[in-house]
């Protein structure tokens, strides 16, 4: 397939797959495989990708993009804390000619094989660049996700070929302590959308002092009906006992608990925050997460570096993980 049949596979895709009949049975056997995976926040993972796969969205994305000059086989570790997480790596080496070698995650096994063979079933063609592997031995390049230990693991074991290799990462909110209830609603979508358990998930805030979470207990309201997915009140009961055991102070709402904590990373149910006394002193706190960062939210935007408040789980097909151009690693291997 050519660049510009592939694209139109890829258009088609996201043209398709919403009002496909099959996809209700893929949602709901996701969610039996993985109830962390809610048809809600399935369908929000889907919605984000149909949006990439507009033409005009893809046509700038690969623009200037060459054909590979010879065709890599790609392996692909993908990780599997949110639905469809992995989608964009499999697309990205689809689109660059390149053949996908890539190992599931058993948490999200449904849906990436719903939308790949949904797109082979309609392009055969397409099918010559996916394979799906238990092993990687005869890759030419890597691209991996995965915890601290595993990208150490990843990053020996093929050290000899060309790889990007990502961690944990997380994400921070910023509160000036001016916001309403109304403006930090989007910022309780940033925390809960996901569980929480995204790269893109809040789950720190960065608080002035003497700050008061009413408000933003206020504002979470929205998200109380989590507290019946029987998962997540698993993780919150088990945590609240471990706090109160330990006889660690925290604050809660029985939707989610807030501990004061120096940690970017925190279990679901769970978000840490950190107190400043000063703007340069958040930005100091903010330059000690760099390396584990992945994104910064503020009200509007306005603190240095941030999105605004809601946008965290809405990335383009240009933020990609870690901040390193997907596309440019698989242009430098071929």
């Amino acid at each position: 397939m050519k660049k510009e049949e592939r694209i139109s596979a890829l258009v088609w895709l996201g043209q398709t797959i919403q009002s496909y009949p099959e996809l209700n049975d893929a949602l709901e056997l996701a969610k039996q495989k993985n109830g962390f995976f809610t048809e809600e926040f399935s369908r929000l993972a889907l919605n984000g990708i149909v949006t990439w796969l507009a033409r005009p969205v893809l046509e700038t994305w690969l623009d200037g993009f060459p054909e590979p000059a010879v065709t890599q086989k790609v392996g692909l570790v993908l990780a599997g804390n949110i639905p469809l997480v992995g989608w964009h790596d499999l697309m990205s080496v689809f689109a660059s000619g390149n053949i996908a070698c890539y190992k599931l995650s058993k948490s999200d096994e449904v849906l990436i094989d719903f939308l790949v063979n949904l797109l082979c079933e309609q392009f055969p063609l397409a099918s010559t660049y996916f394979q799906k592997a238990e092993r990687l031995n005869h890759v030419d390049a890597l691209i991996a996700t995965g915890s601290k230990t595993t990208a150490s693991h990843f990053d020996y074991y093929f050290r000899t070929k060309p790889r990007l290799i990502r961690g944990s990462r997380s994400s921070l909110g910023f509160i000036y302590g001016f916001e309403n209830q109304e403006e930090l609603v989007p910022l309780c979508n940033d925390v809960m959308q996901y569980f929480g358990m995204g790269c893109r998930s809040v789950t720190k805030l960065l608080v002035p002092e003497n700050y008061d979470f009413d408000l933003f207990f206020k504002a979470l309201e929205k998200y109380r009906y989590l507290t019946d997915h029987y998962k997540f009140q698993n993780n919150a009961i088990y945590h609240k006992s471990i706090f109160l055991m330990n006889g660690d102070p925290f604050l809660d709402n029985d939707i989610l608990m807030l501990r004061r904590e120096n940690s970017l990373f925190t279990p679901p149910a769970v978000v840490n925050f950190e107190v400043y006394s000063s703007l340069d002193e958040a930005k100091q706190m903010v330059q000690n997460h760099k390396y584990e960062l992945q994104c910064l939210v503020s009200h509007r935007g306005q603190f240095t570096g941030s999105i605004p408040f809601g946008t965290a789980q809405q990335p383009s097909i240009i933020d990609y993980a870690d901040g390193i151009n997907t596309l440019e690693f698989l242009r430098s291997i071929c």
